[in-house]
């Protein structure tokens, strides 16, 4: 058997470390994703639904808010203990556990439907993740799953990479990230068909990172395990790369409040 290196996003106990700073930097833009998968699932107030690996909660906390019962998983205790702690302070009933998304322990037909956002393509094997939400919803619900597209409209990345090759031009090539798998549409398609689904609508929907201030975004940074091992490869460019990215966009956006956009597939698909 091959032995594939995992990716830090694919480490769960490195998002441990991580759970504040994405909460403040980066679940407000995937929110926007989120809400559009919720919409995409059509579920009437009270039904069953299930959160895959829900990270801080905020798409958790948002469809029960909605007034649906809401289940989430995710693989790092610290994100689940996070999801239990926001819940409780806003009185909201959520059932959450620390689960492994390849294999879910819940029985079969048990949800109405299920929602991964940016979640299960990090999955190592993100075919058999996407099986598990399919068994475990009932026939007739809806299975949702939000991924990224067009890395080049991602303007955080851009940015990112322009300040990085400005400092360092020779830096190596770096491995495709896991959640870029399936930004093509075709590949996406096949993620559902691997899992056992129907082909599934895919709409495109982009989304704004709106922060405070240039400064604000780069010194948070390292918001995801990916990004802080990513900025901690620089050495000791760090911290000319943080001070180019800020420059770099304070002048194109001012250095007040900036907006850059991010664009993800939802595919939604039925189960029969």
């Amino acid at each position: 058997m091959i032995s594939v290196e995992l990716q830090p996003d694919q480490r769960p106990e490195q998002w441990d470390d991580h759970v504040c700073v994405y909460e403040a930097v980066f679940e407000p833009f995937t929110l926007q994703f989120a809400r559009a998968a919720m919409a995409s699932l059509e579920l009437l107030s009270g039904r069953a639904v299930l959160d895959v690996a829900a990270g801080c909660g905020g798409a958790a906390i948002a469809m029960r808010e909605a007034g649906l019962q809401v289940t989430a998983i995710d693989a790092s205790a610290g994100m689940v203990e996070r999801i239990r702690a926001r819940a409780a302070e806003r009185g909201l009933a959520i059932q959450v556990q620390v689960m492994d998304g390849q294999a879910l322990q819940f029985d079969a037909a048990t949800f109405d439907a299920a929602l991964s956002v940016l979640g299960i393509i990090l999955l190592p094997n993100a075919a058999c993740g996407l099986a598990e939400m399919r068994r475990v919803v009932r026939p007739g619900g809806r299975v949702a799953v939000v991924t990224w597209t067009q890395p080049h409209k991602y303007e955080l990345a851009a940015e990112l990479r322009a300040a990085i090759q400005s400092i360092w031009p020779e830096q190596p090539p770096a491995p495709l990230p896991a959640q870029l798998r399936y930004r093509e549409e075709a590949d996406f398609r096949a993620l559902f068909t691997a899992a056992g689904l129907g082909d599934p609508a895919i709409a495109t929907a982009t989304a704004h990172l709106e922060v405070p201030s240039a400064r604000w975004l780069a010194q948070r940074i390292g918001f995801a395990p990916g990004m802080a091992a990513m900025m901690a490869g620089l050495g000791a460019r760090e911290p000319a790369v943080i001070e180019r990215l800020i420059d770099n966009l304070e002048t194109r956006l001012g250095r007040g409040p900036i907006s850059l956009a991010g664009v993800a597939f939802i595919g939604t698909a039925r189960v029969l």
